[in-house]
């Protein structure tokens, strides 16, 4: 589930939901928008950041002007707003998902960096430097590091699951994959096993013909095989974030993925 992570990250998300302006995003320097070229591109930190865990800060810019950040824990999600040469987030939330102590330590360095409105810069290497005080953090583009993995001939562990504003993680013992290939669909849904048609255009996937096994299982696992085999009616949207696969329909809903090989 989406959480405000105790008081502690309540306090930030205030804060950021209170802060910020509309606008086109202006470059540092002052000149021609560089906002634009941010959108649709991950950027991964390098370097000793001092993240809890060891990071890396990886800070993902939608299309649609949202901004998607983890330092190894946890997601920040929400809408950014960039102009100024800041970077300030709006009404974000996290998700809830627990990890080794030091790691989830980093969801909190994370959620102050977000709260310090840190400056950003574009540079000519399409570098981003964030700014916050005496904090310097320097990310790269994520597909000069790590190649998009291939939509293709591999297993997608699904990890998350999205429904309208709400992220949540797939259960622990639930088993949920996809297998894909040019044409068909096969895996296991969180219950049982399916299989189906898909067509791949763009940077859509539709998929038909769904089938599968009937066999009950424990309420957890079905309630993430009924969500997924929503997704996975008829057209969806999908992105390949390094080794992340993203699908999501119109109606919201959405799940994602690891590649697992």
């Amino acid at each position: 589930m989406v959480r405000p992570a105790g008081p502690g990250l309540l306090g930030v998300l205030v804060l950021l939901a209170a802060c910020g302006d509309s606008g086109v995003t202006a470059s540092p320097d002052g000149g021609s928008d560089a906002g634009p070229a941010l959108a649709g591109r991950t950027f991964v930190s390098t370097g000793d950041a001092g993240i809890p865990g060891g990071g890396p800060l990886r800070l993902s810019f939608t299309d649609d002007g949202r901004l998607q950040a983890t330092a190894g824990c946890n997601s920040l999600n929400g809408p950014v707003q960039l102009s100024g040469g800041q970077l300030v987030g709006t009404d974000l939330a996290m998700t809830e998902m627990g990890c080794e102590p030091d790691v989830m330590e980093s969801d909190a360095w994370l959620a102050d960096l977000v709260a310090a409105e840190p400056a950003w810069e574009l540079t000519e290497d399409d570098t981003v430097v964030l700014t916050a005080g005496d904090l310097v953090v320097t990310l790269v583009d994520r597909d000069v590091l790590e190649p998009p993995a291939e939509l293709t001939g591999q297993e997608w562990d699904v990890d998350t699951l999205i429904d309208g504003e709400t992220a949540s993680t797939v259960p622990a013992g639930v088993d949920a994959y996809l297998e894909l290939d040019t044409s068909t669909l096969s895996g296991v849904s969180g219950c049982n096993e399916v299989s189906g048609t898909v067509a791949v255009s763009g940077d859509t996937i539709t998929f038909t013909e769904l089938g599968g096994t009937d066999m009950l299982c424990e309420e957890a696992a079905m309630g993430v095989e009924e969500l997924v085999l929503s997704v996975l009616a008829g057209e969806v949207r999908y992105s390949i974030d390094g080794d992340r696969l993203t699908l999501e329909n119109d109606t919201g809903q959405g799940l994602q993925a690891v590649a697992g090989g």
